[in-house]
């Protein structure tokens, strides 16, 4: 008995870790490309950027989100040096927004961008 507690417990604990890696529990939209991630929650129009690592200079890894609506709105949400940052877009309901963060390092090298994502508003 007590080796099946501890093997359901185990496996509670396996699942929560697998879902709580794909994305944050209250995100409606989620994006991340290895430097940074970005969610939207529909509850309050709130398009939350993170940045994972921090660089003080300037010109070296930041990273953004960029947004768009099905009714021809377009946003970019911060640009990140380091922690989070969070904007409250007023966004129509019941229409679709579609996000992606991305991260550029300097001027001249090529932006990193993670997939879109779309979610009902």
């Amino acid at each position: 008995m007590k080796l099946l507690k501890t093997l359901a417990i185990s496996g509670a604990m396996v699942a929560a870790l697998v879902t709580g890696t794909a994305a944050p529990a209250s995100a409606d939209a989620y994006s991340y490309n290895g430097y940074g991630s970005v969610n939207f929650e529909s509850a309050g129009d709130y398009i939350v950027l993170t940045h994972y690592t921090y660089d003080p200079y300037p010109g070296h890894y930041a990273s953004y989100g960029e947004w768009y609506t099905d009714y021809g709105r377009t946003g970019i949400c911060g640009d990140n040096q380091g922690g989070r940052v969070a904007c409250n877009e007023d966004v129509a309901e019941k229409r679709w927004i579609t996000i992606r963060v991305c991260t550029r390092y300097g001027v001249f090298n090529n932006v990193t961008c993670g997939a879109w994502a779309t979610s009902r508003t």
